[in-house]
């Protein structure tokens, strides 16, 4: 080869090699690695050494030099870039540091914030420092705000400019944003607690100032007012007159009370903030500002529980949803209300109240002993009148001596029912008094018209026989009786007298009886015509849901009335006759044989048949005016409902068939997804579609339910009035299938929206998935593309290397072969070695070249599988999710039919339950108590949802009180704004009139000046012809004058015409009062009219004239007369505001009475009012707009002529009311009720001219007539109040009424009452209203009212009617013996119950309403007590039948339930049953009435038909109709429930029976005989008969062989004989006379102390008195639970003397600790005072230490326990309250409480001492007394507190435990504890002085050497008795002892 093409070759590689490194740097470059750089230039500077070595052509170094510059220019960019690289770190460091410095601030700031203590420790030091320091805050935050803006806008540069480090500055950005915006919160929150602790504190200051005020003014009233019976008369008005005073002084303080009262409910609780502060009830916070912690967020409002609060930043809490989460203490609140507070500011009312409650006494003893002086006065006075002193009186002076008496002594009577100035002895006394100067009084007045007569004759001195006496006073006196008796005594002969009498009274009485006949008549006609149509109208009692029906009705209806009308004759004619025996009634003077009674009567039977008449007439209206309203409702909702229903139907078809839809590809998706769009947005637009449907639905059910509630209150309303029941049916009301309707519609809608709605979610997230993974498959396509092109790369290299190899291996090739020709070249030679050299590096360096490109590969595929894997990833991601979804949309899917399951089983349990629903009439509330199990369950899936409906509740309220605070203020402001401008333009337009009127008068002037200038120089040339004019004038007219008036002065008022120089008199244009129309009541009214009736008078009508006076300005003068001041428009109801009279009417809040008085006095003073829109309005306007009913059109059109005039035929001019009484167009009664309105509003109204006139003046015009007149002067009481129902005048009622501001309306203020057939009591099976129960008398009047107004609740009165509403129960069980209680089919099982006895108490049990389980405490139904076992199948069927004398009997012909009364008449069962379940019911609480399920009296249950006068006979005589179980005797039921005892924890009545012992299981042993015989009887074991030793023996109970044996041991009860006085002896005086041996003594003792025999007291001397009883009578207690009340332990029973003593004297002798007998005389003096040991009688505490019972010093230890039984009086209300009410007012410590409610529990129930009885635990917590958590705690008797230490084992016992261990002494009925000094366990007693350490007996002093020597353990059934017997233990003798005992 050549040299050159050496050289070519070489350059060309070199050229290519250059090539690749200039694109390897260049992208190493870009990339911005830095150290392929210094590779680069060795590299360079390598090729220039071989360049250097090599000759190359000049070309090739041009080409080498343009490299190289090209090289020098990559560096120096990069070296630019270093330095923007550097400079942009260092603006990066400067904005970190400064952003760093900012969020340290912050974060001080916030630390030292969350730090503070907001506790209620040293509240007044901390609350002015906080908001000095808080003002600081606020300040500094301001100042901090701007410097961070100035921040903000240099990050937001730097992002701007892309810096490198942006995502670094804008986390510091975003961090200290966040920290800022914490702070601003955490300063809301501050804001909050200074505002809310300063009122704490506040608050406890002025509460405590006004305790102390009110301490003051209690301690003034206790001093300063002191009064009794020997105060004067003048000293007792002036202590009157001072407490009155002294009342303004008082009430100074209410206001402050009352606010302390209110502010107390608002106070936020601090105590719970401080850690230390224990509470056992959760303590709840609220959130004050938005906080989240990881996933967990509660918001502003959010409450939670708080957990821990030990930290004082931050406290532990269980937030929304039950999430625990940590928040920073100043972010919560505890929330009002606050304990505290509210007990402190209760506290002040009550001190308040006290302080109240003892002047009110102080007054009512003030104001009784004035009554009392002032009755003394009139008796001393009357005592003193002779009959010669009455004789000289006029009557009416004698008549008002006598009336001041009765004025008096009635004030004494009220005044001194509460005063404590005088006794019930006092009271008596002062009666007596005063009866006997009434007496006195009466006595005189009889005797003297006789005195008078007698003075008379004495003085007439004529001989008179006392015949003509008798015939001269008789005829006096019937003409005193009868007016019509014309008979004197002058008519002689006697005989001619007494015939006249005769006749008179014939005549007389035929004519009255004829009367009387026809009223009776009349009123039977009218009567069967008004039961006819009313039993029609009560026929139907509710409408229908199809259209054709409901237009039927109405017809019906239209038809009735119309038959109505044309029998109103029947009714004019019934009045007519009443009137007619009124008349001749009246004939009759004086009380004389008059049908007074009986005329009122069927006068009030007249009224009432009218008023029926008129209500079936209103019933009717109001029927069809609802169902007109009803009509076309119902039509609309039909049409729309049913086009919904199938346009959902269609829906959800189409959106199932999109759901079926399979998805292929995206664009399928789409198109899927935009037709679900659609499809969701078509159902959400048709929401305004079902709401609309909704509200048609609710406005037909309010409808319906109207209409229903009308007619029921029509029925309930003719039941009450008529005192009977009306047939009802079972009402099916359409508002139920509405209601379902509506609930179907809604359901099915949400569930079609939740549906839509869920899968357009799941579409979205489908599609999301989709593209996403249709980028990542892009995304590995372009690397699978890559990864291929690098490939072909290294492929395009590798044969470019293999080429190179081959051409190097060619050239060594040719080097060698020719070796031998280019030896000579040597320079050749080295130069192609060098250049092989280089290009074998250039070949190593294309090897490394080639590795790295190799690595890239397998980077490129690493990356390619990480692509791959995160692929399949996102594929099995999807998977999952889309399983995911599947699972949700199945478990959605599952729930929704869970949910219509559980809706399915809801409907059939509603469907089910639909008899007991309509029973309630919709009162759901007793429903819900009944499903509150369910509720429970339910409550926990609706907690979230009413969490976030709170939430929204919460936001939405703040929003809309934020909007209407800002409405508010806008509105004041623009009210403001329009008031200043107002005033600006008045003032504008004042000064604008001003200078008008300145600028007429300028010009005025200025003519003026013109006009005289011209007359003065047309003067000045006529002055002298005019001069001798005047002159001439003068002298003929001086003298001449008018009216007064000289010419001169006429003159003088003359102008000069300008243009003829004549004088012309100016005179004032009159206007024609004719003309003048002001606007009257009802019609315009002109000035001359008013004037002529003297409404104007004439200066007035001159002004008018004159125009000195305009029309409005008299008419603003004159409004009385010509608008009057109003009627009543209206009445104001509580939370309701106003309303019309009319609307009340309708809401039952007004009677319809009242209504109709009140809107007739509204027609009669001229218009109708409608309050709501505050216009006047005519008769028919006020019909069609509806303001009143069209029922009474007609009525207050005839009130409306009372204003307008009354119509006359005969005359043309409309009349007044005077007129139209006089001409009997309208009764006197009527017309004088319209004139009183009238009056009351401004005057009489005169039709014609439509103005009120004054009364004188309307009698003046003959409007009225001076009766008349003076009958209006009288202010009858022609109207009704609505509160009392009481006659009141119009007048009265306008007093009370209040005036609206912005109207001027007289609005009436009613009491809001509730409708009493919607309170509901709980009768005996259902439920029933108080309608019903005041119906059959079970409520008084008074208490329905209460309960209408809301003064007693139902609870309150269920409490007081207990008796009617449940009874006192049946006999729920039996107590046998050890085997405790049971019900009577167990006891029937087991044979404890005779089968006959049980199956009549058992139907006893379901005819009183309910089989009880006395386990549970349950009240079941028979098929309840069936299905859960309680009572025996083949008892079902008998029991049924009795449980229909509850429920009442089907009658196949009547739908009506029968009474057992009516199923004995129609022969459904026989009369023994009857009476027999009457007698049970009767026993229980009265005779149960099945239609009520109420307990009714015998009297009025025959009233109701329930019994009659033969079955109530049968029933007082008490028919034994029921078996004793014991004697299996005959008795009545009432005898067994007298033999109950009354468990105290349930109240139930238990049945104590015997248990009857198995005859083969009963062994004899010769000591159990002797014990038996020892009681006095031997017991036969077959028939449980009690015999005799002989009687035993005779019928072969016992071996004749131990005959003597047991004779001997019978004298231990029937005595032994002493021969020598033949009395009977004792044991222990036969054991002292030798008659028995000491050992059978004692064995004989112990048995009878066991069984009841007398023990003789071993030691004489006592020193209280108590061991001087010569025999105790006691017996073992049962062991078992005792039933009933009991007698607590009353005494102590010493076991080694054998003796009873007292309570006191054991502790004296060491018996007893002094706690335990502390405790025992407790539990005496809480259940009805101290015990007197020796004869059983309680006493009082004082009466207990006078005695010697007690100490004295024990005396004010059990003060408090007395208090627990005669009651804790309330200072406010004087209530006595049991001890558990006084433990919630904190009135009795908690321990103390507790342990006396546990001594009354066990000893028969906690006392009531306001009704002195016993309460069971329900009871107590039915009336308040006891939460549940305190009555679980007293009902578990067995964990009681053991507070007493046991007298005998020295263990510790309860109360119980003392009262099971007690013997019963026969004879007082005391309870006795045994009690020894040394433990029946062999404990020495640590309160025996003698057992002490150092004693010598072991004993006290004066006992035997041994304590346990001759002692007896009467309780333990395991003691050993002594002298030789310790083999026979005492369980043998317990069993005799209990069956005896039965």
């Amino acid at each position: 080869l050549s040299k050159s093409k050496i050289n070519k070759h070489i350059a060309q590689h070199i050229n290519e090699m250059r090539k690749k490194i200039n694109g390897y740097i260049i992208k190493k470059i870009k990339k911005g690695d830095k150290g392929n750089l210094h590779a680069l230039d060795q590299e360079w500077d390598s090729l220039q050494v071989n360049k250097n070595k090599n000759v190359i052509s000049s070309s090739l170094l041009v080409s080498d030099c343009w490299s190289c510059n090209k090289t020098h220019f990559f560096l120096l960019s990069c070296q630019k870039m270093s330095f923007g690289r550097t400079q942009q770190l260092q603006e990066l460091q400067q904005i970190i540091q400064e952003m760093s410095k900012e969020i340290m601030w912050v974060n001080d700031r916030e630390e030292e914030e969350l730090m503070f203590d907001w506790g209620d420790k040293n509240i007044d030091q901390y609350i002015p420092k906080k908001q000095e320091s808080y003002s600081k805050l606020m300040s500094a935050l301001e100042v901090k705000e701007k410097d961070l803006n100035k921040l903000k806008a240099k990050v937001d540069t730097l992002l701007k400019n892309n810096h490198p480090a942006s995502d670094k500055i804008e986390a510091y950005r975003d961090t200290l944003q966040t920290q800022w915006s914490w702070l601003l919160q955490i300063t809301k929150c501050i804001d909050v607690h200074l505002k809310e602790n300063a009122a704490y504190n506040q608050f406890f200051k002025e509460a405590n100032e006004t305790y102390s005020n009110l301490q003051k003014e209690h301690e003034t009233v206790r001093k300063k007012f002191v009064c009794d019976k020997n105060t004067s008369l003048e000293d007792l008005l002036g202590v009157l007159r001072e407490l009155e005073m002294e009342k303004e002084k008082i009430m100074e303080n209410k206001r402050q009370v009352h606010h302390l009262v209110s502010r107390s409910k608002n106070i936020v609780r601090l105590k719970p903030r401080n850690p230390e502060e224990k509470s056992s009830s959760p303590i709840i916070v609220k959130a004050l500002c938005d906080f989240r912690q990881d996933q967990k967020v509660i918001l502003k409002g959010n409450e939670a529980i708080l957990k821990d609060n030990g930290q004082r930043s931050k406290w532990d809490i269980t937030g929304p949803g039950g999430l625990d989460m940590t928040v920073p203490s100043v972010c919560l609140i505890v929330p009002p209300p606050n304990p505290l507070s509210i007990s402190l500011a209760n506290k002040n009312e009550q001190y308040y109240e006290a302080i109240l409650s003892i002047w009110n006494q102080l007054f009512i003893n003030v104001k009784s002993l004035i009554a009392w002086q002032y009755c003394l006065l009139d008796i001393r006075h009357i005592n003193s009148l002779t009959i010669s002193m009455l004789s000289k009186m006029r009557p009416e002076e004698y008549r008002q001596i006598i009336k001041s008496l009765e004025t008096h002594f009635e004030e004494f009577k009220v005044s001194c029912s509460g005063s404590q100035m005088f006794a019930d002895e006092d009271k008596r006394t002062m009666e007596n008094q005063f009866n006997g100067a009434q007496s006195h009084y009466e006595q005189l007045v009889v005797q003297l018209p006789t005195y008078k007569v007698e003075l008379k004759l004495c003085v007439s001195d004529v001989d008179v026989s006392p015949v003509d006496a008798f015939v001269f006073v008789l005829c006096i006196k019937l003409r005193s009786l009868f007016p019509r008796f014309n008979v004197s005594y002058s008519d002689k002969p006697i005989s001619h007298i007494i015939y006249k009498i005769n006749t008179f009274f014939n005549d007389f009485i035929v004519i009255r009886l004829r009367a009387l006949r026809d009223l009776l008549e009349s009123v039977a006609r009218a009567e069967d015509i008004v039961k006819v149509h009313e039993a029609r109208l009560t026929e139907k009692e509710t409408t229908s849901l199809l259209p054709s029906e409901v237009e039927d009705y109405m017809l019906t209806l239209k038809n009735i009335k119309a038959e109505l009308d044309q029998k109103r004759d029947v009714l004019a004619s019934m009045e007519a006759e009443l009137d007619k025996a009124t008349h001749w009634n009246s004939q009759v003077g004086g009380p004389f044989h008059r049908c007074d009674m009986m005329l009122c009567k069927y006068g009030e039977h007249v009224g009432l048949l009218s008023d029926r008449w008129r209500r079936i007439n209103g019933q009717i209206d109001t029927r069809l005016l609802d169902l007109q309203s009803y009509h076309p409702q119902l039509e609309h909702y039909k049409q729309t409902s049913a086009s919904l229903f199938d346009w959902i139907d269609v829906t959800r078809k189409k959106q199932d068939t999109l759901q079926a839809t399979k998805i292929d590809s995206i664009q399928t998706l789409i198109d899927h997804i935009n037709n679900q769009k659609a499809l969701n947005s078509e159902i959400k637009s048709k929401r305004g579609t079902v709401e609309m449907v909704l509200k048609d639905n609710e406005a037909c059910v309010n409808s319906i339910k109207d209409y229903e509630t009308d007619l029921a209150s029509y029925t309930s309303g003719l039941e009450s009035l008529l005192n009977i029941p009306i047939k009802r049916t079972m009402l099916k009301s359409p508002s139920m299938d509405l209601n379902q309707e509506a609930t179907e519609l809604q359901t099915r809608y949400l569930e079609l929206l939740t549906l839509s709605g869920d899968y357009s979610k799941y579409l979205g997230e489908l599609h999301k998935n989709m593209e996403e993974l249709k980028i990542r498959n892009t995304r590995i396509d372009l690397l699978e593309e890559e990864l291929r092109l690098l490939r072909d790369g290294i492929g395009d290299r590798d044969a470019k290397n293999k080429s190179l190899e081959e051409a190097v291996a060619r050239y060594q090739l040719e080097l060698s072969q020719s070796q031998d020709t280019l030896l000579s070249i040597e320079e050749v030679k080295q130069n192609a070695a060098a250049q092989c050299s280089a290009t074998k590096e250039s070949l190593d360096s294309t090897h490394s070249q080639l590795s790295d490109l190799n690595d890239q590969v397998t980077r490129l595929n690493y990356l390619l599988e990480e692509e791959k894997r995160k692929r399949r990833l996102a594929e099995e991601r999807y998977t999952q999710q889309q399983e995911e979804y599947d699972s949700v949309l199945r478990k959605r899917q599952k729930e929704l039919e869970t949910v219509s399951w559980s809706k399915t089983e809801v409907e059939k349990s509603v469907a089910s339950k639909d008899h007991e629903i309509e029973q309630l009439r919709r009162q759901l509330a007793a429903e819900a108590a009944k499903n509150k199990e369910l509720q429970k369950e339910m409550s926990k899936v609706r907690s979230q949802c009413s969490t976030e409906i709170s939430n929204l509740k919460l936001s939405y309220e703040s929003q809309i009180h934020v909007s209407r605070t800002d409405i508010q203020r806008l509105e004041n402001q623009r009210e403001g704004d329009t008031a200043e401008f107002q005033l600006q333009y008045d003032r504008m337009a004042a000064q604008k009139r001003s200078l008008e009127e300145d600028v007429m008068r300028l010009r005025m002037s200025i003519n003026e000046a013109e006009e005289q200038r011209k007359r003065a120089e047309e003067e000045a040339h006529s002055q002298h012809a005019v001069i001798t004019e005047e002159v001439h004038k003068r002298r003929e007219l001086e003298s001449q004058s008018e009216e007064g008036v000289t010419y001169t002065s006429m003159k003088r008022r003359c102008r000069v015409d300008p243009h003829t120089g004549l004088l012309l008199l100016p005179i004032t244009e009159k206007v024609d009062p004719s003309k003048l129309v002001f606007d009257g009541v009802r019609k315009p009214v002109t000035a001359k009219q008013l004037a002529d009736c003297g409404v104007l008078d004439k200066p007035t009508l001159k002004d008018l004239e004159k125009g000195k006076k305009t029309v409005p300005e008299v008419s603003v003068d004159k409004k009385v007369n010509l608008k009057g001041t109003g009627p009543i428009a209206g009445v104001i109801v509580g939370s309701k505001g106003k309303m019309s009279l009319s609307e009340a009417k309708k809401q039952m809040l007004l009677l319809e009475d009242i209504a109709d008085l009140l809107l007739e006095a509204q027609a009669a003073t001229g218009h109708i009012i409608d309050p709501r829109t505050n216009q006047k309005l005519t008769v028919e306007e006020a019909c069609v707009r509806g303001v009143v009913d069209i029922m009474d059109r007609d009525k207050l059109l005839a009130a409306e002529a009372a204003a307008v005039g009354y119509k006359d035929p005969s005359v043309a001019k409309p009349l007044s009311v005077f007129e139209a009484i006089k001409k009997g167009l309208i009764d006197e009664t009527t017309g004088l009720r319209l004139l009183q309105a009238q009056d009351s509003v401004g005057g009489i109204l005169d039709p014609n001219l439509s103005v009120f006139l004054p009364k004188d003046t309307a009698i003046k015009r003959k409007l009225l007539d001076q009766n008349l007149c003076q009958d209006l002067n009288q202010s009858p009481k022609c109207y009704l109040d609505p509160d009392t129902e009481n006659d009141v005048s119009y007048g009265a009622l306008k007093k009370r009424c209040k005036t609206e501001p912005h109207t001027g309306l007289l609005l009436l203020p009613i009491t809001e009452r509730l409708d009493p057939s919607k309170l509901v009591f709980d009768g005996v099976r259902k439920p029933v209203t108080a309608k019903q129960l005041a119906d059959c008398g079970v409520l008084d009047k008074p208490t329905l009212k209460d309960l209408e107004k809301g003064k007693k609740t139902v609870p309150e009165v269920s409490v007081d009617k207990n008796l009617n509403l449940k009874g006192t129960g049946p006999i729920a069980g039996v107590v046998v013996g050890s085997k405790g209680k049971m019900s009577l089919s167990e006891a029937k099982k087991q044979m404890l119950l005779p089968e006959e006895s049980a199956d009549l108490l058992l139907e006893a049990q379901a005819a009183t309403g309910h089989i009880i389980d006395p386990r549970t405490n349950q009240k079941l139904t028979v098929e309840e007590a069936f299905a859960r076992g309680v009572v025996d199948i083949l008892d079902r069927d008998r029991l049924l039948a009795a449980e229909a004398a509850a429920v009442g009997y089907q009658d196949p012909s009547t739908a009506k339930p029968l009474s057992v009364f009516e199923a004995m008449k129609k022969g459904l069962i026989d009369g023994t049953n009857g009476l027999r379940l009457l007698q049970a019911q009767e026993s229980v609480g009265g005779i149960l009435d099945p239609n009520l399920s109420v307990f009714l009296p015998k009297d009025t249950a025959i009233k109701r038909n329930l019994l009659d006068e033969n079955l109530s006979r049968a029933l007082n005589q008490s028919p034994k109709c029921y078996l004793d179980p014991d004697t299996e005797k005959d008795a009545s039921y009432g005898e067994l429930k007298k033999r109950c005892k009354t468990e105290p924890h349930t109240g139930l009545l238990l049945l104590p029976i015997t248990e009857k012992l198995d005859p083969s299981k009963l062994i004899f042993d010769d000591l159990l005989l002797e014990a038996q015989a020892a009681t006095g009887h031997i017991i036969d074991p077959r028939t449980n008969q009690k015999l005799s030793v002989e009687e035993a023996c005779a019928r072969g109970v016992v071996d004749i062989g131990d005959r003597d044996r047991l004779l001997a041991a019978e004298a231990a009860a029937v005595g032994y004989r002493d021969r020598s006085t033949a009395k009977p002896l004792s044991v222990f005086e036969a054991m002292k006379k030798g008659l028995i041996d000491g050992t059978t003594g004692l064995r004989l003792t112990t048995t009878v102390t066991g069984r009841g025999s007398a023990i003789r007291s071993v030691s004489p001397d006592s020193r209280h008195g108590l061991r001087n009883i010569s025999s105790v009578s006691i017996s073992l207690a049962s062991p078992i639970e005792t039933v009933g009340e009991q007698e607590p332990v009353g005494a102590i029973f010493d076991t080694e003397t054998l003796e009873k003593i007292s309570i006191t004297e054991a502790l004296d002798r060491g018996l007893v600790d002094s706690i335990t007998a502390q405790r025992l005389l407790e539990a005496q003096a809480c259940t009805g005072g101290i015990v007197n040991p020796t004869n059983g009688h309680r006493l009082g505490i004082q009466e207990a230490y006078r005695l010697g019972i007690i100490d004295d010093d024990m005396v004010p230890k059990l003060k408090p326990a007395q208090k627990a039984y005669i009651g804790f009086e309330d200072v406010k209300t004087r209530k006595k309250m049991s001890v558990a009410e006084a433990m919630k007012e904190m009135w009795v410590p908690y321990e103390a409480g507790q342990r006396f409610m546990e001594f009354q529990l066990v000893t028969g129930g906690l006392h009531d001492p306001e009704r002195g009885c016993r309460r069971t635990i329900q009871d107590s917590l039915k009336m308040g007394w006891l939460d549940e958590r305190a009555a679980q705690r007293l009902q578990d008797i067995n964990h009681h507190t053991k507070n007493l230490t046991c007298p005998k084992s020295k263990l510790k016992i309860s109360y119980k435990d003392a009262l099971d261990k007690s013997l019963v002494e026969e004879s007082t009925g005391v309870k006795m504890l045994q009690a020894s000094s040394v433990s029946s366990r062999g404990i020495s007693s640590p309160y025996n002085v003698s057992s002490a350490p150092g004693s010598t007996t072991g004993s006290r002093s004066g006992s035997r050497r041994s304590s346990r020597r001759g002692s007896l353990d009467l309780g333990s059934p395991t003691s050993i008795l002594t002298g030789g017997h310790g083999h026979s233990s005492l369980s043998s003798f317990s069993f005799f002892s209990t069956s005896s005992t039965k």
